[in-house]
Order: structure tokens, then C-alpha cells, then sequence
């Protein structure tokens, strides 16, 4: 059986209906409604070991532009890096990754991965080193205001969300760009439930309840009002009512609440030697919602 790499799966209706097939099976996600819906784009570009009909491995480029505190950045994330368990042990894994990191690794500022604790050995072999964020937690009171879930099924709901995210987030230092396509997964698929517009604030949050307080993800936003307030308001509908503590997903600007390390379970930041490490001077993390 001849094995090949092959970067084209979206275009290739066998192929991509496989691939779907093995992410499914190993990690529970389904990328079906995300592809029907036209949010597949040109930024997510799995690298697959196929036969032709189907895949026995992938690793996926994901192409992120970074905002961090103004200055441009391109970033690659590898992401969906799973082999069937059948081929497992072929060495399919160790030639994507090589393949992937000829292709990109001139070609950006850093490359990153999140990897969970049965592979921490594997990356290093590739010239992987572990990383660790920091998150910020802020003490809010909560107060009442005018705000609304969006309805996700809605075309004129997820408008909104879409016309907020290209303003972009005002309180943030490391910021996603110009990535519809995964705001989209996530919006539409895991936090379909929790997208907020809060029309006075001139601001829409995706938000979640996490341990009696409120775990915010991200905010889109003209500016026009401060972040504790935003950050208020949601507690207010988000969290319980003896809540005062908000979780951030992303870094925000300023003195706004003391940066922790991150640890999460089954999960560790690696960056590739070599290039730009953002996380050895500053004090910051990946938002949330720009994990693929």
C-alpha cells in the first residue's frame, strides 16, 4: 500500500468525509456543520497520511495572525495531530510533522502546539520546548445591565457577532485577527450558548458560569466602555448571584488584576525553538478561543 502526504483535503470529498471520520473518533469533533456552513477557509490546512481513500494520520496547520500590544504578528498552531489506531507505530506522525515544520518554518515568527501528557516526549524530538502562560482573574462586582444571548441559528445574531469581531478586542494585549473561520467553530459548535451582545456597552462577550463566578473568553467591543464594566454586566447574568470574580481568556491591557501561571490539566504549551518566544518576557496566554 503506498502512503503519501496530501494538503488538499478540503477539496477532496473522500478524503475530507475520512478525515471528519478520524477526528471524530479521536477527539469528538465533529466538523461537518463548521464545513456545510462555508467556515472551513484557507487558514486551516490539514497535513494527511492517506492512501487515497482514507486517512491514517494528520497534523493541521492553523495560519494565525497575533496582535500583541499593536505589532503584527504571524503565528502557526498544529492542532487535530492524531493517527488512527491502526496505523499507529509506522512513523506517519513523525513525517507530517517534518513535512509541516520544511513548509512553515521560515515562514512565520513561531510555531506552537498544545499537547496533552501521553505525547510530551514526541514534540521535543522535533525541536519542541515547553512554555507557560499566565492568565489574569479580576475581582468584580456585578451590577445589572442591558444584555442578550444571541441566538447562533439566527444569520442576523451571528452578523452581530461577526460585525463585532472585526472591531476587534480594545482590552486585550495578544489578540486573534482576522480568523472568522475559528471564532465560527466555536460560536456556532462548543459555546453556541454563551455569546452575548450587550448593545449599551457597544460589545458582544462570549461567556460561560465557572465555579459560582464567570469564566469570559473574549470580548468584541468599539471601546466605549471600560472592561470591568462589561465585565460587570456579565458577571451579573453569568454568574451566581454572591459571584465577584471573573476568569479571563485572553490578557488584558493594563493593571488589570495579577497573571498567574496556567496549568491545565492534560494540556502543555510547546514553542518551537528557534524562533520568536513572546512568552519568556511577557506575562501572557493564547486566547482561548484562538486554540485550534
Amino acid at each position: 500500500m503506498s502512503w503519501k502526504i496530501e494538503k488538499t483535503i478540503r477539496e477532496n470529498p473522500v478524503l475530507r468525509e475520512s478525515f471528519m471520520e478520524l477526528a471524530t473518533r479521536t477527539f469528538h469533533l465533529d466538523f461537518h456543520s463548521w464545513h456545510q456552513n462555508g467556515f472551513w477557509g484557507d487558514r486551516y490546512i490539514p497535513y494527511a497520511m492517506t492512501d487515497g481513500k482514507q486517512v491514517a494520520a494528520n497534523v493541521s496547520v492553523n495560519l494565525m495572525d497575533m496582535v500583541l500590544n499593536g505589532e503584527q504578528k504571524r503565528y502557526i498552531q498544529l492542532g487535530t495531530v492524531m493517527t488512527a489506531p491502526e496505523f499507529r507505530g509506522k512513523g506517519f506522525s513523525r513525517r507530517l510533522m517534518e513535512s509541516v515544520l520544511d513548509d512553515w518554518a521560515s515562514r512565520c515568527d513561531g510555531i506552537y502546539l498544545f499537547a496533552n501528557d501521553s505525547v510530551l516526549e514526541f514534540y521535543p524530538k522535533f525541536g519542541f520546548r515547553p512554555a507557560v502562560e499566565h492568565q489574569v482573574s479580576m475581582n468584580i462586582t456585578p451590577k445589572e445591565g442591558h444584555i442578550r444571548r444571541l441566538d447562533m441559528s439566527d444569520p442576523q445574531d451571528l452578523q452581530t457577532l461577526f460585525s463585532y469581531y472585526k472591531k476587534g478586542n480594545p482590552h486585550s494585549r495578544f489578540a486573534m485577527a482576522d480568523n472568522e473561520g475559528l471564532l465560527a467553530f466555536y460560536c456556532t459548535g462548543l459555546l453556541k450558548e454563551n455569546v452575548y451582545y450587550l448593545p449599551e456597552s457597544g460589545a458582544v462577550a462570549i461567556a460561560e458560569p465557572d465555579g459560582g463566578g464567570c469564566l469570559c473568553y473574549d470580548i468584541f467591543s468599539d471601546g466605549r466602555e471600560e472592561l470591568k464594566s462589561i465585565l460587570a454586566i456579565l458577571l451579573a447574568k453569568v454568574g451566581s448571584p454572591q459571584a465577584s470574580k471573573v476568569v479571563l481568556g485572553f490578557t488584558p491591557k493594563g493593571p488589570s488584576g495579577e497573571p498567574a501561571p496556567l496549568r491545565e490539566e492534560d494540556t502543555t504549551l510547546f514553542l518551537l525553538e528557534g524562533k520568536e518566544d513572546l512568552f519568556r518576557e511577557n506575562r501572557i496566554m493564547f486566547p482561548l478561543l484562538s486554540r485550534a
